[in-house]
């Protein structure tokens, strides 16, 4: 199979029109169409679904059909599988591995990965980031990425490295009434305006299963699923900050309890395929990210 029109056929699922595509590609219309058709002929199935512009003229639109969509996850295991191989051979012609991705939610970026990759760890690669949904974390190791950080419990067919726990602090500033003491019992939290990533968020699910157990009350309160904005809401003094931040200037972190229970973290992997070319490489990041959590979180 033609790995080059591979691409062209999963440039075209990702797109929102074959104008799009084509300008991704840095290809014209008309050229990405002569190949999908070609591609078309080589796996001997009808993939695409051609509209015709309002005068007649020649297919102005496509879009995949149901086989198309039922080829999609194996033309992306083909074409992640060959970039691989790419990246593996060039790494054993040169000897080293100069460089990671890393697949992570836009959270966990921000507030773990990005601040790790500034320490500028010795004996790890260069590590850049490709932002993702949680709960298609795995489907990343199909692509581009190297590995993911996942706070979904690996599946027993790949390899993985235990970071421990992101924790969920309220975030406040030096001037509410809070900022004195350590923790803060949940029940209190209903007397302020809080800023909550929306459900969605893992966070999120612990602490209303939390807020459920200790039967207590939600009061007002702001959804937003950027941590940065939760944050500049709590520096704001417009709400106290409910996340998942391992350190955070001008904002002072609460420990959530309720009696003698504490709110438990996020609990994040390191996740990546079997026999993977850096495979050292990843467990040596593997050990960085669970280092930067663990002083992070007893500082």
């Amino acid at each position: 199979m033609d790995i080059q029109r591979v691409k062209y056929f999963l440039t075209l699922a990702d797109s929102p029109t074959v104008t799009a595509a084509a300008s991704k590609l840095g290809i014209t219309q008309p050229a990405l169409s002569r190949q999908l058709r070609r591609f078309e002929k080589e796996v001997g199935l009808e993939l695409l679904e051609r509209g015709t512009g309002a005068t007649g003229s020649p297919a102005t639109s496509l879009r995949l059909n149901d086989t198309a969509r039922s080829l999609l996850p194996a033309c992306r295991r083909l074409y992640a599988e060959n970039r691989s191989t790419e990246r593996a051979t060039e790494v054993l012609r040169q000897g080293v591995v100069e460089r990671l991705i890393i697949a992570a939610t836009q959270t966990t970026i921000s507030t773990i990965v990005a601040p790790l990759i500034a320490t500028a760890q010795e004996g790890i690669p260069v590590v850049t980031t490709q932002p993702i949904e949680h709960y298609a974390a795995f489907n990343a190791l199909e692509g581009n990425a190297d590995a993911v950080v996942s706070p979904l419990p690996p599946r027993d067919d790949l390899c993985f490295h235990a970071l421990g726990q992101a924790p969920i602090r309220a975030w406040v500033p030096p001037s509410c009434a809070l900022a004195g003491r350590d923790n803060v019992d949940i029940a209190q939290l209903s007397q302020h305006r809080l800023a909550l990533p929306s459900h969605r968020s893992v966070s999120r699910t612990l602490f209303d299963a939390f807020l459920g157990t200790a039967s207590a009350p939600l009061g007002e309160m702001i959804e937003c699923d950027d941590t940065a904005t939760l944050l500049a809401l709590a520096k704001a003094e417009k709400a106290l900050a409910i996340c998942t931040a391992i350190a955070e200037a001008n904002l002072v972190p609460l420990k959530i309890t309720a009696g003698d229970e504490s709110l438990q973290g996020v609990p994040l992997y390191l996740v990546w395929n079997p026999g993977h070319f850096a495979s050292a490489q990843l467990e040596k990041l593997g050990d960085a990210l669970q280092n930067y959590i663990a002083a992070a979180t007893t500082a």
